[in-house]
């Protein structure tokens, strides 16, 4: 009885531990998406790698009305667009996916460089700060962060 009283307890704890690290990545920005599955999605992210944006518009919006709910659809329409230059489209779906999600990391990292190239240091700031009350210096804190500073000449 004891030996099983043993064993459960380090199940327990097992439990805990590997939730509190959950937890702790999840903190530090998503690497992964439940959209991972979805093959359209994975070809959306390939064209976006391959900085094929317009492919990457193409099958974003394909996929945003049955994704309306999902944060990474908004960004990544948001994305392409800034790559493509075409700040109003691309303000639009930052707002879309901050909106579905105030606190999706990728989303405030990018618009904060929407921010920087449409010249309202002040807001690329905003975000920063707002990424490292969520995440500490995370990787898109410090993407953020570098893209400020080569901005100011720092």
């Amino acid at each position: 009885m004891a030996r099983m009283r043993s064993s459960v307890s380090v199940l327990v704890r097992a439990f805990l531990v590997s939730a509190l690290l959950a937890g702790a990545s999840r903190a530090a920005g998503p690497e992964t998406s439940t959209l991972d599955q979805d093959p359209d999605y994975r070809d959306g992210v390939a064209a976006i790698n391959a900085m094929d944006y317009e492919k990457a518009l193409v099958i974003f919006h394909r996929l945003q009305p049955e994704r309306a709910a999902a944060p990474e659809v908004a960004n990544w329409l948001g994305f392409a667009y800034r790559k493509l230059k075409r700040y109003p489209e691309s303000k639009r779906w930052y707002d879309q996916s901050l909106m579905l999600d105030p606190n999706y990391l990728p989303a405030l990292e990018y618009q904060g460089e929407w921010f920087i190239e449409t010249g309202d240091m002040a807001s690329a700031k905003a975000n920063l700060a707002k990424l490292e009350r969520l995440c500490g210096t995370c990787h898109e804190w410090q993407d953020l962060d570098q893209s400020i500073r080569k901005a100011e000449g720092k």
